[in-house]
């Protein structure tokens, strides 16, 4: 079974729709046994302001998409390791500019390893951008891209 790592900030908002959005796709397509999808943060901190164990914004998001979210039974935000990089078949960090720095600091050795998107936070883009949208599209194309063997 292959494994998609998903790395953002404080493992609350980005990675987490991403991973939760990743396993709802993957589950309808039948292909559970296949490849799975795990999340967790670059810099994670107790006093970051990030409230439970999912943004509220992340999970209306799914829930606007019909995937079923119950926060109690999340586990709250992680610290990646550089066990969960190495063990991980993709490596996705959803902010080059945030997080490739974060990489280098943490794991400069492994940052080959890691693909890099383009998708700011919510306290970072303006009306017109919505990191949702451009996660799901990015997640959908990174799926058909392993189930075809891309």
């Amino acid at each position: 079974m292959q494994t998609v790592l998903f790395l953002c900030t404080g493992n609350y908002f980005r990675s987490r729709f991403s991973e939760l959005w990743f396993n709802h796709q993957i589950a309808l397509q039948g292909r559970c046994d296949d490849v799975h999808a795990v999340s967790a943060g670059l810099n994670v901190r107790a006093d970051s302001g990030n409230v439970g164990a999912i943004a509220k914004e992340a999970q209306a998001a799914l829930q606007h998409r019909g995937v079923a979210v119950n926060p109690t039974q999340l586990a709250m935000p992680r610290q990646v390791s550089r066990h969960d990089v190495e063990q991980a078949d993709v490596v996705v960090a959803v902010d080059a500019d945030a997080h490739r720095p974060m990489v280098q600091e943490l794991f400069p050795d492994l940052e080959t390893k890691i693909r890099f998107w383009r998708v700011k936070d919510l306290d970072e883009v303006d009306a017109v951008d919505d990191p949702i949208t451009l996660l799901q599209q990015k997640i959908d194309q990174l799926i058909k891209a392993l189930i075809s063997g891309h």
